[in-house]
């Protein structure tokens, strides 16, 4: 049985110019379905024992650093919930052994996309039962796997960027989701990325928006610190607008962060803030209600 666990998390967003649309280079997606078609198919050794009632912790609201102090919003506990029993079956960890991608498949990547030599995953989840990410929704947000997707709903345009979190605590790896902005999104509606979470309420933050920018962050939920680490900046990498499809990834090493849209480097950076924990999904509706994402797969490689 899995469980699930949600926080939320707040940021009021600039607005900005919708980019001009690029179509995707790669379906990686092929790729990481070859590296993984031997892999050994174990039940994953959870953090949290199954047939507990999980009892969240108080909401995570980030206030973004350019409200006022009048406008800082203010904690709200959030509801009791027990989780959902999902059929691991489909969780997959990978032996060690390197893989390397069929020639056909190389030539349409970017020399630089870490899926070409990373080889074989540690993880992959293509949501065909359940999930390693929690489950749950309420009148704010929903994180539910719907027809082989998990499918991530900002409900509401509240200040809250709200996440789902998996159960593994990870150091060092390359983490990547694949998703698509729903039929209806505009702005900085937005979705992406929490990693190296010590526990529900902060870790580091990345996000792409309906209009074709990203961001990275960190926030401290002790201190009630959020720090913009890398302000919102455009790319031509992001498929942007309504049904874009985009693979969004951070690797993590020691104190080095780099990011990735579509296997094309974004951005590389150091910084201490977090040192391990886990990963998850997150989502945030600023212009569009019901704002929604579909992911097709999480995956991750555990790195030294």
């Amino acid at each position: 049985m899995k469980k699930i666990l949600v926080l939320g998390l707040t940021i009021i967003f600039l607005t900005g110019c919708l980019p001009q649309q690029i179509e995707p280079t790669a379906n990686v997606s092929d790729i990481i379905a070859s590296l993984v078609a031997a892999t050994l198919t174990i039940e994953p050794e959870l953090k949290d024992q199954p047939g507990q009632t999980i009892v969240a912790s108080v909401s995570t609201v980030t206030p973004d650093p350019n409200l006022q102090a009048t406008d800082k919003p203010t904690f709200t506990p959030s509801p009791t919930f027990t989780p959902e029993p999902i059929d691991t079956s489909t969780i997959t960890h990978t032996p060690t052994e390197e893989v390397t991608p069929t020639d056909a498949a190389t030539p349409t990547l970017a020399p630089e996309d870490p899926v070409l030599s990373l080889g074989v995953p540690s993880v992959k989840d293509t949501f065909d039962s359940g999930s390693i990410i929690y489950q749950y929704s309420d009148s704010e947000f929903s994180f539910q796997v719907e027809d082989n997707q998990f499918v991530m709903i900002g409900k509401k345009t509240t200040s809250y960027e709200s996440w789902s979190l998996s159960w593994e605590d990870l150091t060092n790896f390359y983490l990547e989701i694949t998703g698509t902005f729903g039929e209806n999104c505009s702005g900085r509606d937005r979705y992406g990325m929490i990693f190296r979470a010590p526990d529900t309420s902060e870790g580091y933050l990345i996000t792409i928006s309906c209009d074709g920018f990203y961001r990275l962050s960190s926030y401290e939920s002790e201190d009630d610190e959020y720090n913009v680490i890398k302000g919102w900046t455009s790319s031509e990498h992001i498929i942007s607008g309504p049904e874009g499809l985009n693979r969004l990834g951070v690797m993590v090493k020691g104190d080095k962060i780099t990011g990735f849209i579509n296997g094309r480097q974004i951005f590389e950076l150091n910084d201490s803030t977090f040192s391990q924990g886990r990963a998850g999904v997150l989502v945030k509706a600023t212009n569009t209600a019901d704002f929604t994402v579909y992911l097709d797969q999480v995956v991750y490689w555990k790195l030294p």
